[in-house]
Order: structure tokens, then sequence, then C-alpha cells
């Protein structure tokens, strides 16, 4: 080899050699769209006392909300508005916590005109809390605690 096709290939060796001494960089998963996660259905969890639904590991609560419902027959959530006492991520940020209270009621039947269609002297009685249902959205993105 001549003097200068020895000095390129000198150069190309050492480029090739600090490429393979270079740290590899690692390439990243794009993170994922948040996810809904929705909790079981607690019969009479709209009682006042915190219910908890968390994320998968590894993921960190996005938002989060709760539904309720009056699943027994012949009931209906009541006309005053909830009770809500927790609507909001825990203290890691791992799951969301509800605590809401909301009543249900029934209608209790106390007699009949005998020839109108009309119903006489319904009563609503309470019938316990709400059903409450927990839903929180789960994100792989790093949650900044207290932002």
């Amino acid at each position: 080899m001549t003097a200068p096709r020895a000095s390129l290939a000198a150069a190309a060796a050492l480029a090739l050699l600090g490429c393979a001494a270079a740290p590899a960089v690692a390439v990243a998963d794009p993170p994922q769209p948040p996810r809904e996660i929705t909790g079981k259905v607690v019969p009479g969890g709209a009682d006042g006392t915190p219910h908890e639904v968390m994320c998968p590991a590894m993921q960190h609560a996005y938002g989060g909300g709760y539904a309720l419902t009056a699943s027994r027959p012949g009931t209906r959530l009541s006309e005053e508005a909830a009770d809500v006492l927790e609507n909001r991520p825990n203290d890691h940020a791992t799951g969301w916590i509800v605590a809401v209270h909301k009543s249900t009621w029934w209608r209790e039947q106390q007699g009949h005109k005998p020839h109108g269609g009309r119903q006489d002297g319904t009563k609503w009685r309470d019938a316990g809390p709400a059903d409450l249902t927990i839903h929180v959205s789960c994100t792989d993105d790093v949650m900044t605690h207290g932002a």
C-alpha cells in the first residue's frame, strides 16, 4: 500500500473502532396513549367511604372519575346532588380514589284508587347508598407530582 492509501485505511479503521467503542443509544418505545381502567361495581359504594382503583404496574393516573347507579329493581337515584368527598389520584399517582355519598330511593305504594289509573299515597323511601363504579385513565408518561 502506498502512504496515502495506508493513512486512509488507518483513518477508516479508527473511525469504525470509535463507533464500536461509543456507548449504545437506547431507542425508547414511544409513550402509549392513556388507557381507561374501569373498576368493578361496588354495591352500595356511594356511602362516603373511600374506594380506589389502581393503574397497571409502571403506569400513573392521568385522570379519573366515577359513575353512580341504582341497580336494584324499583329503585332510583335521589334527586339531591351527590356529596363528593374525594375524587383524586392517590398519593403516589398510581391509582384513583373516590369517596362520594349518594342515596337511592324505592317506591312504597300505600293504596290505589279503585277505578282510576292513578296511584294514591305513593311514598319514596331511602333504599341506601347508590352503587359506585370508578374510572381511571392511566399513562406511561412520568407524572410530576403536585404539578
